[in-house]
């Protein structure tokens, strides 16, 4: 297993032109995100469900999310990428298929959860999706990440495989080689400019410096994942590189992995190509059901 201090885990520096100081500052501060179009009025974001619940540790945090469907059925769990919210989520959850509960949870650090500061370590970041995890009626969870929120569904099947059923992948990030960050980003940690960063861009800008240490963990472990898998990527995503999916190809041997590369498509997925996520997760649900009778 590769050690976390070797030269090859620190993030590769991307060199800017002094010019583009300013600009790159705050838009690598902002992570992978965009202004989110959410279809769904603040009256039906208002009609979701919204509960809570205490991570079990020696410092317990609270853990807030977004729910509606059936309690009985099968349970799709909606991860975000960094930065990002449950909301982001919302036009899903309005509109829950027969026969599933949708959740989406706000993860640790973002939203209404705790805690106030980052949580970078994916291990962590799992710890707070397996309480929402559950087997209904012998139909396991199917968990759905965008970008690192991706990242954060992989770990938590490699954590949690009793009780995962199937995964579908948002524009995610999985290849450590292919992590990179602006030079600027580290100048975001430190304390005269993290103290004036608001808490959204301060923990994501925390969480990409070391993602790529978290993908590194879990490298050597994606052989062990053995359930149904979508991917679906734009082929013109700027911020995490679809050559991606060629890296799971290769990591997920014992997977039954169908990928989707939408065409003239960006990062942002969820909103601007629902129909597509849609008949993804359909499609996955439909694959995970058949490998349970």
């Amino acid at each position: 297993m590769t050690e976390l201090h070797e030269k090859s885990s620190l993030p590769r520096i991307r060199i800017l032109p002094p010019w583009h100081a300013v600009r790159v500052f705050f838009s690598s501060l902002n992570g992978r995100t965009a202004p989110v179009k959410i279809a769904a009025s603040e009256g039906q974001i208002a009609s979701i469900e919204r509960h809570s619940f205490k991570t079990e540790s020696s410092r317990p945090n609270l853990v807030s999310f977004l729910q509606k469907g059936s309690p009985d059925g099968r349970r799709v769990i909606f991860v975000h990428g960094t930065p990002g919210s449950a909301r982001g989520w919302a036009d899903y959850i309005i509109n829950v298929p027969a026969g599933c509960l949708y959740i989406a949870l706000d993860r640790p650090g973002y939203g209404l959860s705790e805690p106030e500061h980052a949580v970078v370590s994916l291990k962590c970041q799992a710890q707070a999706v397996a309480p929402l995890l559950a087997t209904i009626n012998d139909r396991k969870s199917i968990l759905v990440g965008h970008s690192s929120g991706a990242s954060v569904v992989v770990q938590t099947a490699l954590d949690y495989p009793d009780h995962v059923g199937g995964m579908l992948l948002l524009a995610g990030a999985f290849n450590p080689e292919l992590e990179e960050v602006n030079w600027i980003q580290p100048f975001g940690t430190f304390k005269p400019i993290s103290k004036l960063l608001p808490r959204t861009i301060n923990n994501a800008n925390q969480e990409l410096l070391g993602l790529k240490r978290g993908l590194l963990a879990q490298a050597d472990r994606l052989r062990q994942i053995s359930i149904p898998v979508g991917v679906v990527h734009g082929d013109t995503d700027p911020l995490v590189p679809i050559a991606n999916i060629d890296y799971l190809q290769r990591m997920l041997k014992n997977a039954s992995l169908n990928k989707l590369i939408l065409k003239g498509k960006d990062h942002f997925i969820p909103w601007h190509s629902k129909p597509s996520v849609d008949t993804s997760l359909k499609r996955l649900i439909d694959q995970v059901h058949l490998t349970e009778i």
